[in-house]
């Protein structure tokens, strides 16, 4: 999966990846390349992220070839090249400064790592990402901890960690819930209140499961699709 952090913070949840605008070469293939991928024509994408890679170092910028070599590392392990796709984001160093880069880059190292099997350091990393977006102060960073809690928790329940999956379940829920995203705060409501259950935590299971129908009876939107 692609990061939502990269293209245009606009992809679903589970993804992350960074437009740039610095440079109109930089930004036409960044866009190429997000359209390339949408249609399927992925080795065309993964060649115009590379230009971008390429204009980007010729302005000397190091941020800019960050963030350029983030989608290029995203977007090889959404085409099933993990491997490749990790090496290229474990070379990528950000600002300390710069959180929110740091975190999409911890969040897609995570999907590189659960892309080859590697479930604990892909646990590892996406803990670092939680922990990033908690200091940035960029407006999005509340939903991108959110999103990193929901994975995070997901990995604990591939890694039979149910007390843990119940925590991030929470954390994310409650993320969510200050974004105002209350479709995703029910749904971890409800897988929540599923991993309690995992854990024979019977009635912390039922009084979550009784606070996610309560969300859902108030705002029937939220249980869309649910």
């Amino acid at each position: 999966m692609i990061s939502c952090n990269v293209f245009d913070r606009s992809c679903e949840k589970t993804d992350h990846t960074v437009i740039t605008s610095t440079m109109p070469s930089v930004e036409y293939y960044t866009k190429l390349a997000a359209e390339k991928l949408h249609k399927g024509q992925d080795e065309d994408a993964i060649n115009s992220f590379r230009e971008a890679v390429k204009c980007a170092r010729k302005l000397a910028d190091a941020d800019v070839t960050d963030k350029c070599k983030i989608n290029l590392g995203t977007a090889l392990v959404q085409v099933g090249r993990a491997t490749e796709g990790l090496k290229v984001l474990e070379s990528v160093i950000p600002s300390q400064r710069d959180h929110l880069l740091t975190g999409d880059r911890w969040y897609n190292l995570c999907l590189a790592h659960e892309a080859i099997a590697n479930t604990v350091e892909a646990k590892k990393c996406i803990y670092q990402a939680m922990n990033c977006y908690s200091k940035s102060e960029h407006s999005e960073a509340v939903v991108l901890k959110a999103n990193a809690a929901c994975r995070c928790a997901f990995l604990c329940t591939e890694l039979k960690e149910f007390e843990n999956a119940a925590e991030a379940y929470a954390m994310a829920a409650s993320l969510y819930g200050s974004a105002n995203d209350v479709p995703e705060q029910a749904e971890c409501l409800f897988q929540q209140a599923r991993v309690l259950g995992c854990c024979e935590k019977g009635d912390d299971a039922i009084a979550v499961a009784d606070e996610c129908v309560k969300l859902c009876t108030a705002q029937p939107d939220a249980a869309a699709g649910k």
